[in-house]
């Protein structure tokens, strides 16, 4: 089993419809199982949209109780909890969204330290940061790529642009329900990604 967690302490980067999104791509040939771990509730509130895709409550991964699952995928609350630091330390990979805005970007350092401080803990852990909600032909994107350069976690070559089948995707099952190829690109080469940083 493969544990994916998506943090960032800044809410409204996006992690629920990531989660979401990157569950969908898995399932295709996974067993795959999101993770609320965010005490607002937002995918359990989605739970009767989804399908294919199991909701289940963060203590039954701490219990060790999510064995059948390839692959799970954790949803992260948007500030820093005390339990990231456990969450990270039952990952594989920590994703780490941010908008190209130099704000988000900033807000960024202290998951970063959290990351790694684990990945001191636990050398085979992998993170990879990347940019969400981007808008097409801005300077400000690869401003704010200069900035995360220093930041020691990879940033991924996937970018996930601006798009409304994002927002409705919840209800869609994920891009994947929707006719936007764009999206659905962008999601599986995220995907991919991940994947070949933990096999």
């Amino acid at each position: 089993m493969k544990v994916i967690t998506i943090a960032h302490q800044k809410g409204g980067v996006g992690k629920t419809t990531l989660a979401i999104n990157l569950a969908y791509a898995f399932a295709e040939s996974s067993k795959v199982a999101i993770v609320d771990a965010d005490l607002q509730g937002s995918v359990t509130d989605l739970k009767g949209f989804l399908t294919g895709i199991d909701v289940v409550g963060l203590e039954s991964l701490t219990k060790g109780e999510l064995g059948s699952y390839d692959l799970i995928v954790i949803d992260t609350p948007p500030y820093l909890s005390n339990r990231l630091e456990e969450l990270f330390a039952l990952s594989d990979f920590v994703l780490v969204p941010t908008k190209a805005g130099i704000l988000d970007v900033m807000a960024i350092r202290a998951t970063i330290a959290l990351i790694l401080k684990s990945i001191a803990l636990k050398p085979v852990l992998k993170a990879g940061i990347v940019l969400n909600m981007v808008l097409p032909r801005t300077s400000l994107n690869e401003e704010v790529k200069q900035i995360l350069i220093g930041y020691e976690v990879p940033i991924l070559q996937t970018q996930i642009r601006q798009r409304v089948s994002y927002t409705r995707s919840p209800m869609t099952s994920g891009v994947f329900g929707s006719e936007d190829s764009a999206a659905k690109e962008e999601i599986i080469n995220l995907a991919s990604e991940i994947i070949d940083c933990i096999a």
